[in-house]
């Protein structure tokens, strides 16, 4: 049964998805080479990522399901590097231009991505179960290997963040924004935390 809680998950994560493949277009504009290469990779992750969900909450069977959620966690991921990318272009730092650094970016993406597309065999990334609340839907728990993988991501962002800070700084910007985006980055983890304290949420992060 389709229900207003449903579509308002679906409507939500279309609009970020078209949001931002809406802005990958708009990056044509930035004359900076490095600078654009970066944002338009974030901004495609990012509209991977929330395509990935409306395919979750849309395909029928456990199995596409299943497929949608692992391909939106390594999407998101890549965002990840994508995000640092961004920050050490626009920035002015070179070290998204350093082969050592690209290097240990590929080698860490390629084991986070092996953990979760072999979450089948090891189940220690998550698990799910059907439910009915407050949709029916296949409900994801998540384990051990999604917390340290998560902490890993924010650890990284937050580099990227200090960054931005530290230049804003230097040439007197106002940070007042660049201190609500952090905040706001941290919304993801609470509700997850939320979801699992309070049995009638869903973590969809």
């Amino acid at each position: 049964m389709v229900t207003a809680v449903f579509l308002g998950y679906v409507l939500a994560f279309s609009l970020a998805a078209v949001a931002c493949f809406a802005g990958v277009y708009r990056t044509a504009q930035i004359r900076a080479d490095d600078v654009r290469v970066g944002l338009a990779a974030l901004l495609a992750t990012s509209g991977g990522w929330a395509a990935a969900h409306v395919g979750y909450l849309l395909v029928p069977s456990t199995s596409a399901k299943l497929a949608f959620y692992v391909l939106g966690l390594v999407v998101g991921f890549a965002a990840v590097g994508a995000w640092l990318y961004f920050c050490s272009a626009y920035t002015g730092r070179t070290y998204h231009r350093q082969r050592t650094y690209r290097s240990l970016a590929v080698a860490v993406f390629a084991v986070v991505v092996l953990l979760k597309v072999t979450n089948p065999i090891h189940s220690l990334y998550f698990t799910t179960e059907v439910v009915t609340t407050p949709f029916r839907h296949l409900a994801v728990s998540h384990g051990m290997i999604h917390w340290v993988v998560m902490a890993l991501a924010y650890a990284l962002s937050f580099v990227g963040f200090f960054t931005l800070f530290e230049r804003f700084v230097s040439v007197g910007l106002d940070t007042t924004v660049l201190v609500i985006l952090v905040g706001t980055t941290a919304l993801p983890v609470a509700f997850d935390i939320l979801g699992i304290v309070t049995p009638a949420l869903v973590s969809m992060t």
